[in-house]
């Protein structure tokens, strides 16, 4: 393994390369929870017998 200083350990990315991939995930995240949160309301507005 180089030691090149612009590397992160362990992944071998660059700190701007480690950035956009924690965007991504942060997004996917932020998308995943919306969806969720709307199946959640869908079924509790459709089950009158859980309210």
């Amino acid at each position: 393994m180089s030691d090149d200083p612009d590397k992160v350990w362990p992944t071998g990315l660059t700190l701007k390369e480690a950035e956009e991939v924690h965007s991504y995930l942060i997004d996917g995240t932020r998308v995943f929870g919306a969806i969720a949160l709307l199946a959640h309301v869908l079924v509790a507005v459709s089950t009158p017998w859980l309210g």
